[in-house]
């Protein structure tokens, strides 16, 4: 079948989804593929000005080639991944597995799909860490972007950056902290980062020699970085990474930016304060910019086994005239970008174009 031709869903969709830039156009198999349906779960309450919504119990799935499996900040159950695998068997539809669900049974995935005869590819990134006991230093500039917890749009905001930078002329090398990054034209992180077996030295020099590996055969003029994991911890029942791959990564590179994503709340001088103080002592980057996303936290899962997220309407006013922390508004018409440039250029990292 000619790929140009192909009938392409993406499930599960949610806001975060809705809210990428250049949404409706994705990559399979290095060919751009345009999004023909958006699929949900019926509880969720997806609305969307600019697309229909469907929701999978009512869509007629004989008309698709592709199910495209995406990143979603509400909870999937496994039981639904598994009559997805059915729907996808019953109609003879192939699956793109572009989530960070890893934790997942990829085995029993693979072993249902091949008992169905489904076609089910996985995006991951195979490649053997270069471990030589040898850091190298980068001559472009790095624009790092962090998360205090999961799904505070650290992905959306590089891809909007490396379209802003691309716009101004320079040749951008964006690394996604997630699978889903490949959709959009970005590299993604090696899997031996996320898996057991080496050490966080082997890691920060795998990491290391990684970032320098796309910058020989790509050349850029400036490099985003999308920190996988978490700064910190959520609760004291949900511990999450510790911290752990954000510790690798700020090993391997030192920003000229760095970024903190943060999520809908109410916040004090002295928390950012302290978050400022914990980034420079753990590790040893040196917040430049705050960024406050529509995404809270529901406060009583925090005691629960699942943290659960929403999606604001709004931002709260005070926190961005009181303490000038940046958010979509200013990320969508280039406010956000312009204040990037300043700090590039105030400190020579970076020449105007």
């Amino acid at each position: 079948m000619n790929m140009n031709e192909l009938c392409v869903a993406v499930f599960p969709v949610d806001e975060d989804f809705l809210h990428l830039p250049n949404h409706d156009i994705i990559q399979l198999e290095g060919q751009e593929q345009k999004i023909t349906y958006y699929l949900t779960l019926s509880g969720w309450n997806i609305a969307s000005s600019n697309h229909i919504i469907d929701v999978i119990d009512k869509f007629d799935f004989s008309q698709l080639d592709v199910l495209v499996l995406v990143n979603s900040y509400h909870f999937l159950e496994h039981k639904v991944i598994e009559d997805i695998i059915r729907i996808a068997a019953k109609n003879n539809i192939g699956i793109y597995w572009a989530r960070d669900d890893r934790d997942v049974d990829r085995q029993a995935i693979e072993e249902m799909s091949d008992e169905l005869k489904v076609c089910t590819s996985f995006i991951c990134n195979e490649v053997a860490a270069d471990t030589n006991t040898v850091l190298h230093n980068f001559d472009m500039p790095i624009v790092s972007i962090a998360g205090v917890g999961p799904y505070v749009q650290k992905f959306q905001v590089g891809l909007k950056l490396k379209n802003d930078f691309e716009g101004a002329g320079y040749k951008t090398l964006y690394i996604s902290s997630r699978r889903e990054g490949v959709l959009f034209g970005a590299r993604i992180f090696p899997e031996f980062l996320f898996k057991n077996g080496m050490s966080f030295s082997e890691k920060i020099y795998g990491i290391n020699h990684y970032i320098e590996k796309l910058c020989q055969e790509e050349q850029p003029d400036v490099i985003l970085i999308s920190v996988p994991g978490e700064t910190m911890e959520l609760s004291q029942k949900h511990k999450l990474d510790f911290g752990y791959l954000a510790s690798i990564i700020f090993s391997a590179i030192k920003p000229d930016v760095s970024i903190l994503n943060l999520y809908n709340l109410k916040y004090t001088d002295e928390f950012l304060e302290e978050q400022t103080n914990y980034c420079k002592y753990r590790f040893g980057t040196i917040l430049d910019l705050f960024y406050v996303t529509y995404t809270g936290i529901v406060e009583s899962s925090l005691q629960e086994a699942w943290i659960q997220y929403y999606h604001a309407d709004k931002i709260y006013d005070d926190l961005l005239k009181k303490n000038k922390l940046f958010h979509e508004a200013d990320l969508m018409n280039g406010l956000f970008f312009k204040q990037i440039m300043n700090i590039l250029t105030e400190y020579g990292s970076i020449d105007f174009m």
